[in-house]
């Protein structure tokens, strides 16, 4: 394994430990406690929700109680209604007592629309019965719904009340025969003289469980009544199917509560029995249901940890990257130490132990750097020392002395002045003013004096084949510029721009003042230079190789360069067959 893999690895560690291990441990106790507590919550609204379906149904059932209760407290009426269903033939007056009887079952039949119908009969030789959904007196056969005869006759001499689902037959508009699904519900009575008889109350399934879907459940529940025979009366449209297996578990299983293992898996069952119609209210909830909430916590956790290792990899692979161009910067570092070459440019940030290694490398370099310049900068001072005493012996007045003999000499061959005479002169004066001792800067006027002496030697040279001028106020001499400055621009005038003998050389000195700058301006309309050589001349002015052409100018620019720093400029703009522009731009002080 390289360096680069370890430092990741180990990176990728430092980031992902401190993430994976609260989030790891805030998951374990999240799912611990949403699995002890989200079944009990499960448990306790699962019984109030059945307790809530139990009475609302029994509610709905109870209309037959009073129903026995007006049988009960009009025992003439009923003993007239026992007379008339014996009758062969009822009468008028008949008729209209049966209006009355009517009153009792067509009043709850209209008033509730969970109620499909009710038949009230009493044993009779004429087998007849009355029912909320005829006007008069019906004999079994004639309508279509008899089964209900059936199960009273197999109860009639047992139990009190019980319930059964059936399809009720009814005769459409077209006389067809169309079912209903009912939960019928039977109660045995008895009138005065021991006659027996029935109350048929039907109620109308659809509705029952249209009020069990409107309850709230989880996902996948299922609420059901089971009778005491283990058939289901009301169910909701739960996805979910009871096998005869699964609910005889279900109805004999002891407790309230409790799990059983089914086809469609593990599911909690709860439960609560109602005395008064022997029913079972079961509610049915698959165990998956029961933690949709862990699952949707273990899918955010799922999220969270791809989310927290995509950000350590990233962090890591960023540390990582970034600690390798630290080794490398390092390495070049020691290079470029090492084989005496400038350091590389880069930037450290941060405070990692690798930046620390960085500053603390460049801060010995730089100190060393440092250390050897003052030793260059004494070795250069010796020989500066050195320099200056090999000077000091070529006497200055010696020269000056040397000068003024040839211009006596001259001067008395033609007993008195003359051309050569001034030259002498001209030059005592140019010496005199390069070789006084003065260094650095000068007033601008004696700069312009001097330069006028340099100025009438090349015209005793040259004669009129060039003109001279000079532009700038006399306020401006008061400035300090670099000694012989004018001097090689005017040269590089003359030089390049005598060569042509067609025309007359014109040079113009233009001094200006510019902000906090002055403009030294030398304007010729010489031959001017080529595109080439200027580009070859612009190299050479910002080269620190040694001059090949052009020396002057690069000495200046060299001069000026190292006497005002990066705050001054020259330029240089020029056209063939135009002339020359040399622009020296000095900051004030």
């Amino acid at each position: 394994m390289n360096t680069t893999a370890r430092f990741f690895i180990k990176n990728l560690l430092t980031f992902l430990l401190p993430m994976l291990i609260p989030l790891v441990v805030l998951g374990a106790l999240s799912a611990f406690l949403i699995q002890q507590y989200v079944v009990h919550g499960i448990n306790n609204n699962n019984t109030n929700l059945l307790k809530q379906t139990k009475e609302n149904i029994e509610l709905l059932f109870n209309e037959q109680n009073a129903l026995n209760l007006n049988i009960i407290a009009s025992t003439t009426q009923f003993m007239n209604l026992k007379s008339m269903l014996n009758k062969p033939l009822p009468s008028a007056e008949d008729y209209a007592q049966l209006a009355v009887l009517k009153n009792f079952i067509d009043s709850p039949s209209i008033a509730s629309p969970y109620i499909d119908s009710i038949y009230i009969y009493l044993n009779n030789d004429n087998r007849r019965y009355i029912s909320s959904v005829t006007g008069g007196f019906i004999t079994l056969g004639e309508d279509p719904d008899h089964s209900w005869y059936d199960s009273y006759l197999k109860h009639e001499t047992g139990d009190e009340i019980w319930t059964e689902t059936r399809a009720v037959p009814r005769y459409n508009l077209n006389q067809e025969i169309e079912y209903a699904g009912v939960i019928t519900m039977y109660r045995n009575f008895k009138v005065t003289d021991d006659t027996g008889g029935v109350i048929v109350l039907n109620i109308k399934r659809e509705y029952i469980e249209r009020k069990l879907n409107d309850l709230s459940t989880v996902k996948g529940q299922m609420l059901a009544v089971v009778d005491r025979k283990g058939s289901v009366i009301f169910r909701t449209n739960a996805r979910y199917e009871l096998a005869t297996g699964e609910l005889e578990r279900m109805v004999s299983g002891t407790g309230s509560t409790f799990t059983v293992q089914t086809p469609n898996g593990e599911a909690l069952i709860n439960r609560i029995y109602s005395e008064a119609y022997n029913w079972t209210f079961i509610s049915v909830t698959p165990k998956q249901s029961l933690y949709t909430a862990l699952y949707r916590l273990f899918r955010i956790g799922a999220v969270l940890l791809f989310l927290a290792m995509v950000s350590a990899l990233l962090l890591a692979y960023q540390l990582t990257k970034r600690n390798y161009w630290d080794l490398k910067i390092i390495m070049s570092i020691l290079d470029a130490a090492g084989q005496g070459k400038p350091l590389p440019v880069h930037r450290t940030k941060g405070n990692s132990v690798y930046s620390q290694i960085i500053r603390s490398l460049l801060q010995n370099f730089i100190e060393h750097n440092f250390m050897r310049v003052q030793l260059s900068e004494s070795q250069y001072k010796t020989q500066a020392a050195q320099f200056a005493a090999l000077q000091s012996q070529l006497n200055p007045h010696f020269l000056y002395n040397t000068l003024e003999t040839i211009h006596w000499k001259a001067a008395g061959y033609t007993e008195g002045p003359n051309e050569l005479t001034g030259i002498v002169e001209h030059l005592s004066d140019i010496l005199r003013y390069s070789l006084d001792g003065q260094q650095g800067l000068v007033p601008l006027h004696v700069e312009i004096a001097n330069t006028k002496s340099y100025i009438a030697i090349q015209k005793m040279r040259y004669g009129e084949r060039f003109g001279m001028w000079w532009e700038y106020d006399a306020e401006l001499e008061k400035y300090q510029v670099c000694k012989l400055i004018f001097q090689p621009l005017i040269e590089n005038s003359l030089q390049h721009g005598l060569s042509r003998s067609d025309q007359r050389l014109a040079v113009k000195i233009k001094i200006q003042r510019r902000g906090n700058r002055l403009r030294l301006a030398v304007i010729d309309n010489g031959n001017g230079i080529p595109e080439e050589r200027m580009a070859r001349l612009r190299t050479e002015l910002f080269s620190d190789a040694p001059p090949v052409n052009h020396i002057g100018l690069i000495n200046t620019q060299r001069r000026i360069k190292l006497a005002y720093g990066q705050r001054s400029e020259l330029r240089i703009k020029s056209k063939p067959g135009w002339g020359t522009l040399i622009d020296i731009f000095l900051p004030i002080n």
